[in-house]
C-alpha cells in the first residue's frame, strides 16, 4: 500500500509541477516543500524496508512521519493563507 501511495504521490507531485507557473505568486511554496519532504520520507521508508527489512515500530514511525507532513502540507497551507496572511 505504501508503494502504491508513493507512486501516486510521485505522479501527483511531478504532474503538478508541470502546471505550476509561479510558486511565489500562487503562495504554494510551503505546500510544495512539505509535500516533497513527505515524498522523501516515504521514499526512505520504502528503501529501508527493502535494504534493512524495516518492519513494526520503525516502519510505523516513518509512515506516520510522512503522513504528518502531508497533513501539514494540506491543512498548513490553509492555516498560512487564511489565518497568517489574511487571504481568503
Amino acid at each position: 500500500m505504501i508503494g502504491a501511495g508513493f507512486v501516486l504521490l510521485s505522479i501527483a507531485l511531478f504532474s503538478g509541477l508541470l502546471f505550476l507557473k509561479d510558486v511565489f505568486a500562487q503562495h504554494l511554496l510551503h505546500k510544495i516543500v512539505l509535500s516533497f519532504i513527505a515524498w522523501g520520507v516515504f521514499g526512505v521508508l520504502l528503501w529501508g524496508r527493502w535494504r534493512f527489512g524495516w518492519r513494526g515500530r520503525t516502519a510505523i514511525r516513518w509512515t506516520l512521519s510522512g503522513f504528518t507532513f502531508l497533513v501539514l502540507a494540506y491543512f498548513g497551507s490553509k492555516l498560512v493563507l487564511e489565518l497568517i496572511l489574511q487571504r481568503h
